[in-house]
């Protein structure tokens, strides 16, 4: 194996970090084209869907897999995936991404198909260390990523004509997976990171909140599909916000905000709380529903990502936890795209394109600052090493 590619293919963050860094800027410099100048490549996807799928099976689902990939290895003690083999899941991820662009030169049910094999590929790479390991806990992961496989297999059905109006309960069930991921990650390393970053702090925690929060956000998945604007979703919702807002409570910790690598993941977090209300909201016309949407796509997914992939990847290189002034920066910029995608459509509505311009030019500047000061840590061996 190429020296250079060697430590690449050590551990699965490594090349999915580094791809979806890449990638989120990328597809949102594709996509500020689109909105600014209505240029759009021809695709296998609509504009919008193609945006919507890259950003969820592509973008989130390339760091959530660089996350699993190297946690089951930490909980199981067993290689999940290294050297040919991430290779090979690396390149179907990243084949999934080119072959729409070719839209006209491959039949539209092999482009499906290749961007479809992804997640059976990893399902069975994850299923093998927890089974073998007996770590039954965790097999509702490949349960939640067998459902995002369904709402993806749905989406491409959808696009070929095979059924109709699937769209929109394909994203709005993925959108759900992955809070429910990221309801159930945070509970886990939230209070370890933050114990870790402030010596002598305690972030509480309380077993029944954790619990409402889970499942809350495991019923918002579920109805929100299907049975938005009924009283079972505010129920719910209600719930939800409010044993999340109490959970991330106990998390804080006098200090969080002099540190930047702790405080992106609570801001991060608390988008996704803002984002179910405004979802709450649109569901009886009170807010425009792309808002809700966006605080949770673009604000919890979004900034939470970008703050995972930045202290997982110092720990897991043998580097000081101490984010950067560079990578500080990005942590605002991404907030801010937030607050220009969510917050002042609300405030200054008339100028909605110039504040999804905006937004797009500010996520790009995050995840490109993100690439350049990652690029040489992920391809490079651990700091730490002799």
């Amino acid at each position: 194996m190429n020296k250079a590619v060697k430590p690449l293919l050590t551990i699965g963050f490594r090349p999915f970090f580094l791809m979806a860094g890449l990638s989120a800027a990328v597809f949102l410099l594709i996509w500020g084209g689109f909105i600014r100048h209505g240029i759009f490549p021809d695709n296998y996807y609509s504009p919008v869907g193609w945006h919507a799928h890259e950003m969820l099976f592509g973008y989130a689902l390339a760091v959530l897999s660089g996350f699993l990939l190297t946690a089951i290895r930490n909980w199981t003690g067993m290689d999940v995936a290294s050297g040919n083999k991430l290779a090979i899941l690396a390149v179907i991820w990243l084949l999934g991404r080119l072959v729409p662009f070719a839209n006209g030169l491959l039949p539209a049910e092999l482009i499906a198909g290749i961007d479809l094999l992804f997640l059976p590929v990893l399902i069975s790479y994850l299923a093998m260390p927890l089974w073998t390991q007996r770590k039954i806990q965790n097999l509702p992961i490949l349960l939640l990523l067998a459902v995002m496989f369904a709402a993806n297999l749905l989406f491409h059905l959808t696009v070929l004509g095979y059924t109709e109006s699937g769209v929109t309960q394909s994203l709005y069930l993925t959108i759900g997976v992955v809070m429910v991921f990221i309801v159930i990650i945070a509970g886990r390393v939230f209070p370890f990171f933050i114990r870790g970053g402030l010596p002598g702090s305690n972030p509480m925690a309380w077993p029944i909140v954790d619990k409402l929060s889970l499942f809350s956000i495991v019923g918002l998945m579920i109805l929100k599909p299907f049975f938005y604007e009924t009283l079972l979703f505010t129920l719910c919702a209600g719930i939800a916000i409010l044993s999340n807002i109490v959970r991330m409570s106990g998390w804080y910790c006098r200090g969080i905000s002099k540190l930047p690598l702790l405080w992106v993941l609570l801001t991060g977090y608390s988008w996704l709380i803002i984002g179910i209300v405004l979802d709450v909201l649109a569901s009886y016309q009170a807010a425009p529903p792309q808002l809700a949407l966006h605080s949770i796509t673009v604000g919890a997914i979004g900034v939470i990502t970008l703050g995972m992939m930045s202290r997982v990847a110092l720990g897991h290189t043998g580097r000081p936890l101490i984010a950067s002034r560079s990578i500080t920066i990005a942590f605002v910029m991404i907030n801010l795209a937030v607050f220009s995608r969510v917050i002042m459509p609300l405030l200054v509505p008339s100028l909605y394109t110039d504040w999804l311009s905006l937004s797009s030019s500010l996520w790009v500047i995050a995840f490109s600052i993100f690439t350049v000061y990652y690029m040489p840590i992920l391809l490079r061996k651990r700091a730490d090493s002799v």
